[in-house]
């Protein structure tokens, strides 16, 4: 087993806390990334408490990255306490920017994800998915920081 090179994911090691418009509110959550398995996995887990009519219960979630120097793809590997799970790749960086595509959800909603580095300590994102019949869901826009 080759070790994979992790270390354009290091900067994401700590605390982060998130924040995302959502039914014309703020959908907050917190992430804690660390490195997992022997240093072969970086280990996000994310709380997402309640925070509209819509949503009244906590979402936990976590997600395993990798990188396999074979393919030389990113590889991402999500579950959480609503039974979602999901399986996205990336070729990697480009500059500041990461792409994401999914490859597999649990509602068979598909996307593609963009992470934006603007610092050590603050990435933006967006999410654009796709249901089933091919139509785009709501985009989602947010910001998180390193604290």
């Amino acid at each position: 087993m080759i070790k994979p090179d992790l270390s354009s994911m290091t900067f994401y090691l700590g605390t982060w806390t998130c924040h995302q418009k959502l039914r014309g509110g703020d959908r907050p959550d917190t992430t804690t990334y660390t490195m997992a398995y022997d240093g072969k996995w970086v280990a996000a887990h994310d709380v997402a408490p309640p925070f509209d009519k819509y949503r009244t219960k906590t979402i936990i979630s976590d997600t395993w990255y990798t990188y396999n120097p074979l393919t030389k793809t990113w590889a991402s590997l999500s579950v959480d306490n609503f039974g979602g799970y999901g399986v996205s790749t990336s070729p990697g960086w480009v500059g500041s920017k990461m792409i994401w595509t999914d490859t597999i959800s649990a509602n068979g909603t598909l996307g593609v994800g963009t992470i934006m580095k603007v610092s050590d300590t603050k990435i933006t994102y967006t999410n654009v998915s796709h249901n089933k019949m091919g139509k785009i869901n709501p985009v989602d826009r947010g910001v998180c920081t390193k604290s």
